[in-house]
């Protein structure tokens, strides 16, 4: 039987291929993933102010072209800037999301 040792507020937001492959692993190496996880992803408080008050998200990100672009146009003469207080958190799922694919790989490929 498949189970996991996740935290319940870590493994909601998990892709399904994620905890796919999570429910294989031992529990010793769900506990890697879950630590190295908290560890590097992003919170969508912390974006979305960053995004409203002083606009660095991209670079926190690893979009550091998007940022210098966004800075060298003054936030798209502002425009920009308003359309980020929207598309922070969207951004900032893509990201966790990504991350824990790449974790989860990085942790098979490692024990295999």
């Amino acid at each position: 039987m498949e189970s996991y040792h996740i935290a319940p507020t870590i493994w909601d937001t998990l892709p399904s291929s994620v905890k796919q492959g999570i429910t294989k692993l031992s529990p010793e190496l769900q506990a890697v993933f879950e630590e190295e996880y908290k560890r590097k992803k992003k919170s969508k408080a912390l974006i979305l102010l960053l995004a409203l008050f002083f606009p660095i998200q991209h670079f926190l990100l690893g979009k550091s072209g998007l940022g210098i672009i966004f800075f060298l146009t003054g936030g798209g003469l502002c425009l920009w800037w308003i359309v980020e207080w929207f598309l922070a958190i969207p951004r900032v799922n893509t990201y966790n999301e990504d991350l824990a694919k790449t974790i989860a790989r990085d942790i098979k490929i490692m024990n295999s």
